[in-house]
């Protein structure tokens, strides 16, 4: 395989790369300079590595979460039906391929860092002026430098959450680790790094990300200075405590029992360390957001960005809703594209906060699963009964929004997506559009890393080893859902102590179910979870809906993995896949 290099770009900021094989793009006269341009603008510089911004997420990935118990798409022809029911092949991944996509990201970056350099024989040591103001140029040098090592690190765990898995020789591989900008004629037939050596690259890459960025971006606009000084108007940005957030996430995944097939505890020690580095610097053990202020659009998607529970996100995109066209109900012109599953409202306790497999003094109706639940329930899911975006959804047997094979747009469920919707946006005239921006880092996701990885390590939930106890930290997880303090209805875990160490990580599991679903983790969490290549037992979950015993869907994966992209293979045949292709 071989890959061009980069010879010409555009003038606002979107840079060419040739694809693998291919003949360079040549310039116009009007809309590319060349690189020896590239070092006499600080927009030109600047532009290579803010390119990298664009591949980060503009949104969740409901088309992996509807191939898992949690969502199925309405369209038995869609992608994510196609994939789940044994449709993945080494020839075609119906879910698609980012592996061009993140070595061009990595690639962009790698050039920025190899020419973002400091010379102190030139009056100006920067490779171009950034700012006239000597203490600035040098504040933004070293930023962009922390932004350029977050930026691989970010890519770095795409390839290896998407690719990395145990191939035919029985060992773990990640991804061909690449530091260096790709050359025209360099041969790229090369080995996968180790799974151990990506995750110590990325780490390695989060390190460096953190010793150059700003913590976060808490100064108001009208404290002047810079970037640097992380000035609320640049969230968005990469920060220090993004780049710890990433890190813990990345070793945790190495600890896993996909990955870490010796079931080796110093995996689950490091994870357990950085989770909690990244929590200290976050402020500590402290309660999270209300979920009115964690997923109102004016926190999570306004240009002053201050919601400190959210650490990374994607860009915000103004004026849009397509979330809301593709999960609105047929009535109120959506496509009820994705449908909560019977088996993720099975998932949520009672409102007394005990499972639903267990007796209380609250008693579950099996014609109405949805009532007497855990209030998450209702900000997440649209159910029968419920008034949403001005009307009241029907989805009883021969309701309006129930499943019909009239309607192909209804549910097939009996339920309909709400969480991250704006429930104020219109289709029809006067039309109503919102801002969005998905949640790629946060605080609850991190405390769910450390109290899995801390659990993992000792054995212990009430383990101090790690500054924070693990069922302290699930508490605050289970106190924004049911309430702190004595008026919680939380009788299960916060006032009545039930969770044991014998149950602690299934809690913690399903807690993170809950909490984290539909911001594209329990894909990636049921596959590292397995335990090894042969373990397909929670991919395989046939899902249902309200109205029959009988599964809508049943799910046929052959492998916790997903395959390295065919046409990698044909063009290097180092590349061993993963087992199952």
């Amino acid at each position: 395989m071989k890959i061009n290099m980069i010879k010409y770009l555009p003038i606002i900021i979107m840079l060419v790369i040739a694809s693998s094989c291919s003949d360079f793009m040549e310039p116009t006269k009007d809309n590319f300079v060349g690189q020896e341009d590239l070092m006499k603008s600080k927009d030109y510089f600047l532009g290579v590595l803010y390119r990298a911004y664009l591949g980060i997420p503009t949104r969740a990935n409901l088309t992996y979460e509807a191939t898992t118990d949690n969502l199925m798409a309405n369209n038995v022809n869609s992608i994510s039906s196609k994939a789940a029911k044994g449709g993945i092949y080494k020839q075609s991944n119906p879910l698609g391929d980012t592996w061009a996509n993140d070595y061009t990201y990595i690639n962009y970056v790698n050039w920025y860092m190899e020419h973002n350099v400091l010379d102190y024989s030139k009056t100006i040591p920067t490779p171009v002026k950034f700012n006239d103001d000597k203490t600035t140029n040098l504040r933004i040098f070293y930023y962009t430098l922390g932004e350029g090592y977050f930026l691989r690190a970010w890519y770095e765990f795409d390839l290896l959450q998407k690719y990395g898995g145990v191939a035919a020789d029985g060992k773990v591989y990640g991804f061909p680790i690449r530091k260096t900008f790709y050359n025209e004629g360099e041969d790229l037939n090369v080995n996968r790094n180790t799974y151990a050596e990506c995750v110590q690259q990325i780490v390695s890459d989060c390190d460096s990300a953190f010793k150059y960025l700003p913590l976060d971006y808490s100064k108001p606009s009208s404290s002047g200075g810079t970037m640097a000084d992380g000035l609320e108007t640049d969230a968005g940005h990469a920060s220090g405590i993004a780049s710890k957030a990433l890190k813990a996430k990345a070793l945790l995944y190495a600890a896993s029992p996909a990955f870490n097939l010796d079931k080796d505890v110093e995996l689950w020690k490091k994870a357990a360390k950085a989770a909690q580095e990244a929590i200290q610097l976050s402020g500590g053990s402290v309660a999270l957001l209300t979920y009115a202020n964690y997923f109102n659009k004016n926190n999570l998607n306004n240009g002053n960005y201050t919601n400190k529970d959210i650490f990374f996100r994607g860009p915000i995109n103004v004026t849009v809703s397509t979330l809301e066209k593709e999960n609105f109900p047929a009535r109120l012109q959506g496509n009820g594209t994705y449908n909560p599953t019977l088996n993720l409202i099975n998932a949520f306790p009672k409102s007394d906060g005990y499972p639903a497999s267990e007796a209380s003094t609250v008693t579950l109706d099996p014609l109405n699963p949805h009532l007497n639940r855990d209030p998450r329930l209702d900000n997440f899911i649209v159910r029968n009964g419920e008034t949403f975006a001005g009307i009241t959804i029907a989805t009883a047997a021969g309701g309006t929004d129930a499943p019909s094979s009239a309607q192909p747009n209804n549910t097939r469920t009996g339920y309909y997506l709400q969480k991250l919707l704006d429930t104020d946006v219109r289709f029809t005239t006067p039309s109503v559009t919102t801002t969005m921006s998905p949640i790629l880092l946060g605080k609850a996701e991190l405390y769910l890393n450390f109290a899995e990885a801390v659990f993992m390590a000792t054995g212990d939930m009430n383990s101090t080893d790690y500054g924070y106890t693990p069922k302290v930290i699930m508490r605050y997880i289970r106190e924004r859902a049911f309430g702190s303090g004595p008026s919680t209805k939380d009788k299960y875990y916060i006032i009545g102590n039930k969770v044991t160490n014998t149950t602690f990580l299934d809690f913690v599991k399903n807690e993170r179910r809950l909490e984290l679903c539909f911001e594209d983790h329990r894909f990636w969490d049921l596959r590292r979870w397995c335990k090894g290549a042969s373990d397909l037992s929670t991919l395989n979950y046939s899902v249902y809906g309200i109205y029959s015993t009988d599964p809508i869907e049943v799910r046929t994966f052959v492998s916790p993995y997903l395959p390295i992209p065919y046409g990698e293979t044909l063009k290097a045949s180092n590349l061993m896949n993963n087992v199952g292709y």
